[in-house]
C-alpha cells in the first residue's frame, strides 16, 4: 500500500496527505498501533524541534542585525543633532540632569529621580523639545515615607509638573532611617518607558559631551 511505503520512508502524515490525499486522521488510525510508525513519529518530532530551533536562531540573528543597523542610524542622527543642539542651555541642562539623576543601566527605560519639581520640569521640557515626547506621554512615580499623605503628594506633583494624575504609577512607600520628615512631597521619578531609541540618543549625547570636554 502506497501510504505504508511512504510512512516507512519517514514521511510525516502531512506529507503523505499532500501526496496521496488521505486525511491525517485516517492515517493516524492506520498507524497508531504500529511500533515502527511510532519510532518514525518520534524521529520526525526531533527533526522538527531542530528545524524550529534553527529557525528561531536565524530569526534572532536577523533581528540582531536589524537592531544593530537601527542603533547605528540612531547614533548617527544623535551626532548630527548634537552639533545643532549643544549651544542651547535647555539641551545641556537636560543632559546634565540625566548625567546626575538619570538611570543609565536599564535598556529600555529613561528615568530621572529627584525630590525637586523644577528638576523634573527641566527634564520634561528637554524631552519635549529634543526627544519629541509629549508631556501626556511622560509617566511618573512617587517614593514616599509613611508619614506623608499619598493623595496630597500625588496632587502636588501633578500640579507642579503638569503631568496628568492618570500618568502616575502606583506610589511606593518606604521606611526611612530618619524619624524627622525631611522630604515634604517625597521623591518623584519621571519615566519614558519602552523606548530604546530615546535611551540610545541620551547616552550618545552624554558621550559626546564628555568627548568635547576631555
Amino acid at each position: 500500500m502506497v501510504a505504508f511505503d511512504l510512512r516507512k520512508q519517514g514521511r510525516s502524515y502531512r506529507e503523505i496527505q499532500k501526496e496521496i490525499g488521505i486525511s491525517r486522521s485516517t492515517l493516524c488510525d492506520w498507524f497508531k498501533k504500529e511500533e515502527w510508525s511510532k519510532h518514525i513519529r518520534s524521529s520526525n518530532q526531533n527533526k522538527n524541534k531542530l528545524k524550529s530551533k534553527d529557525r528561531i536562531i536565524k530569526l534572532n540573528e536577523s533581528r540582531a542585525v536589524m537592531l544593530s543597523k537601527k542603533y547605528k542610524e540612531v547614533e548617527s542622527e544623535a551626532e548630527k543633532e548634537f552639533l545643532v543642539f549643544k549651544t542651547d542651555p535647555l539641551f545641556m541642562a537636560g543632559l546634565m540632569i540625566y548625567a546626575g539623576e538619570g538611570d543609565k543601566k536599564s535598556k529600555n527605560i529613561s528615568r530621572v529621580s529627584n525630590s525637586d519639581f523644577y528638576i523634573h520640569n527641566i527634564f520634561i521640557k528637554f524631552s519635549e523639545k529634543y526627544l519629541y515626547i509629549s508631556r501626556e506621554n511622560i509617566k511618573m512615580a512617587l517614593i514616599l515615607y509613611p508619614d506623608l499623605n499619598a493623595l496630597e503628594c500625588l496632587q502636588k506633583w501633578s500640579e507642579k509638573t503638569k503631568v496628568p494624575v492618570l500618568n502616575f504609577h502606583k506610589t511606593q512607600i518606604i521606611n526611612g532611617k530618619e524619624k524627622a520628615k525631611k522630604l515634604q512631597y517625597g521623591v518623584g521619578i519621571s519615566i519614558i518607558s519602552s523606548t530604546v531609541v530615546v535611551k540610545k540618543k541620551i547616552l550618545k549625547w552624554l558621550d559626546l559631551v564628555c568627548l568635547e570636554n576631555s
